[in-house]
C-alpha cells in the first residue's frame, strides 16, 4: 500500500480541522477505516484537545502547567506522547488524519514528529495532514518521495472539500 497525502493548508480559522472532521465522518459512514488525530480548540484560550479518530478517546494537549512551550501554547508532554503513540500505531487504515504538523514537529522534531515517518511509510490509502501555509514547503521537502498534493482551505472551498476527499478515497480503495 502506498498512500497519497493531501496537505490541508489555509490561514488560521479557515476550517482545516472542520474539513478533516467532516471527511472522517463521511468516510466512517461509508465504512472506511480511519486513524490518526484531530486537534480541536477547547473552551479556554490556548486550550487544545486531541481526539483519536479511530476510538474517540481524547486528551487535553495544553494547560497552563504544560512543560513544552511552542508560541503561546504550553503542551503537556504526556498528552504529546499519547498522541505520538496513537499516530505510530496507525497502520493499514483507509484514511489517516494528522491534525496538525506545526512548528513543534517540523522545526523542533518534537510533538508528533513521528507522523512524518508514518506518512513516508504509506500504510494507508489516503492521508490528510494539516499544515500551516508557511510550513508547507518544509513538509514537502521532508516527504520527497511521497505522492502529495496541497489543498487550500478557504471560505469558498471548505464546504465541498470533505466530499472531494471522500471521492478521492473511494477512487483509491
Amino acid at each position: 500500500m502506498v498512500g497519497q497525502v493531501l496537505l490541508i493548508s489555509g490561514e488560521r480559522n479557515a476550517g482545516k480541522t472542520t474539513v478533516c472532521r467532516k471527511a472522517v465522518g463521511l468516510a466512517q459512514a461509508a465504512g472506511y477505516s480511519c486513524g490518526g488525530l484531530l486537534t480541536i480548540s477547547g473552551k479556554e484560550p490556548h486550550q487544545l484537545i486531541a481526539i483519536n479518530v479511530s476510538t474517540g478517546a481524547t486528551r487535553q494537549l495544553t494547560s497552563p502547567q504544560g512543560q513544552v512551550t511552542q508560541g503561546s501554547y504550553r503542551f503537556d508532554p504526556e498528552a504529546l506522547g499519547w498522541g505520538a503513540e496513537v499516530i505510530a500505531q496507525t497502520s493499514g487504515c483507509d484514511l489517516l488524519v494528522i491534525d496538525e504538523l506545526g512548528p513543534l514537529e517540523i522545526e523542533r522534531c518534537q510533538g508528533w514528529a513521528v507522523a512524518l515517518d508514518v506518512l513516508r511509510e504509506g500504510w494507508f490509502q489516503l492521508g490528510l495532514a494539516v499544515v500551516r501555509p508557511e510550513l508547507v514547503s518544509q513538509v514537502q521537502s521532508q516527504l520527497p518521495k511521497v505522492p502529495l498534493e496541497v489543498l487550500q482551505v478557504t471560505e469558498g472551498s471548505r464546504d465541498h472539500l470533505p466530499e472531494s476527499i471522500l471521492a478521492l478515497l473511494e477512487q483509491r480503495v
